[in-house]
């Protein structure tokens, strides 16, 4: 799939000391793509579970790379229109993660042209962050695949074969990244923008994919828990 981050932005990563040899390989693995900080101005700190849990290694990627997003968008000169544009990016990525928080952070924007810009920049960075606390689970995973194959208007071929992907990534059968890029594939064939352009396809820098231990499954996809719901 084809990596489209949105807003661009450099996460701003911590790490403990004692994490210095024992996550050395992974810290290597992200300093292209990080900036290495200390205290509160991080966007997240390395923690040793990261280093040894591929899962949740994965879930911490996901989560600083969306924070140093926001970060970007809140401390430039953003306007509504770009919370707008901003949010519409990430809306699967959210659903994915709470439904509830989904909503309200989609209430928040459609009001951000009405309140103080001071506001909605903190009120909307605590809900996003506190979405994207929640773990992915397998239902909420498809919930988010069958909402972005209504948005696309595909033959009943191609439509039934994203289904059958669907379908199989439920059952524990293929991983989610399975039916996932072949829902990316057709939406870019058939100039689907929305759909195309979401963070949910590509969280973070396809280049670390490597650096997340395949050997022990698509972690973000579900592999490593299929029965969860």
């Amino acid at each position: 799939m084809t990596a489209h981050h949105g807003t661009s932005g450099r996460p701003r990563l911590a790490v403990r000391a004692g994490l210095l040899d024992e996550g050395g390989d992974l810290i290597d693995a992200l300093s292209p793509y990080v900036d290495w900080v200390s205290g509160a101005a991080a966007d997240g700190c390395l923690r040793e579970e990261d280093v040894r849990d591929p899962a949740a290694r994965e879930a911490f990627l996901e989560r600083v790379f969306a924070h140093a997003r926001l970060r970007t968008l809140l401390e430039g000169d953003w306007r509504p229109r770009d919370l707008v544009a901003f949010h519409a990016r990430h809306k699967m990525q959210l659903l994915a993660h709470d439904p509830r928080l989904y909503r309200e952070a989609g209430r928040m924007v459609a009001a951000a042209g009405t309140r103080p810009r001071g506001e909605v920049a903190a009120e909307y960075a605590a809900v996003f962050r506190r979405a994207l606390a929640a773990p992915v689970t397998v239902g909420r995973n498809v919930n988010v695949l069958q909402h972005c194959l209504g948005m696309l208007g595909l033959d009943p071929e191609r439509r039934a074969e994203v289904l059958r992907a669907i379908d199989a990534y439920q059952a524990g059968r293929v991983p989610l990244s399975e039916a996932a890029a072949l829902l990316h594939r057709h939406a870019a064939d058939e100039s689907g923008g929305y759909v195309r352009d979401q963070t949910y396809f590509a969280p973070f820098p396809d280049g670390l994919r490597g650096d997340l231990s395949p050997a022990d499954g698509d972690v973000r996809h579900g592999t490593l828990s299929p029965g969860r719901q």
